[in-house]
């Protein structure tokens, strides 16, 4: 277990007799370290359009992920790799804005002491609890991270052959800082370009188009194909590729 320094030990102890209940596979995952493939996938999603919920600083914490109806297959297999730390299925949920009907899809996990370490690192106090990119990010951002983070936030710009990656919720300084681990992780090219105004995106062009599809394609949701500009005529996931990993 890590060193859970802002965790009560009531909520500690909460939170081992609750997990040491469930069925032996839940039970273990609940009380070990994230598996590396959960580890780079969550990385990933909390760049994009995951989000984390601490509702008391002396507890746990959970993921929270909501998209469009049309990324309903994608937060299906989110729900399948996270199901160990979830005990509700995905909901949906539809509003009225402006005489159109817009309908979500979601998920939360249940609070866990796990999350609380990402959520100190992507939401610290003294950016007041702003969601941000980690200051280490590079250690943790994978072919996997960016799988996620294209499948959260990418699209494909067909007449300019590229992958266009919306990180406009963070600033340019934090954005320039992605774009860089991109390129000393990978060696993909990038750049940083001003959507609006203090908003900036991140550009894979042509040249680099490919590479990044060879990276990221073992881990994209076969849905998701589209953000990178490709067809599929399958809509499973082959886990076993990555069952070793998760």
């Amino acid at each position: 277990m890590k060193n859970f320094k802002t965790i009560s030990e009531y909520s500690l102890k909460r939170y081992f007799n609750k997990s040491l209940k469930l069925d032996s596979y839940k039970t273990d995952y609940r009380l070990n370290n994230l598996p590396s493939y959960l580890h780079e996938t969550l990385t990933g999603v909390l760049l994009s359009d995951g989000s984390l919920e601490r509702p008391s600083l002396s507890g746990g914490s959970r993921l929270s992920v909501n998209l469009g109806e049309k990324s309903l297959p994608y937060i299906l297999h989110l729900h399948n790799l996270f199901e160990p730390f979830i005990d509700t299925d995905v909901s949906m949920v539809t509003v009225k804005l402006e005489e159109k009907i817009h309908t979500t899809v979601r998920f939360k996990t249940i609070s866990t002491p796990f999350f609380s370490n990402y959520y100190e690192a992507f939401y610290p106090i003294i950016h007041k609890n702003k969601k941000i990119v980690p200051k280490n990010i590079s250690d943790n951002f994978t072919e996997v991270s960016l799988a996620h983070l294209i499948m959260g936030d990418g699209n494909f710009f067909k007449e300019r052959n590229m992958i266009r990656i919306y990180t406009n919720a963070f600033t340019h300084e934090d954005v320039l800082k992605l774009s860089s681990v991109i390129k000393n992780n990978f060696d993909v090219n990038n750049d940083v370009f001003k959507d609006r105004e203090n908003q900036y995106i991140i550009r894979i062009q042509s040249p680099d188009l490919d590479k990044t599809r060879n990276l990221v394609l073992p881990y994209l949701h076969p849905s998701m194909y589209y953000r990178v500009g490709l067809k599929t005529n399958n809509e499973n996931f082959d886990y076993k590729k990555i069952l070793d990993r998760v």
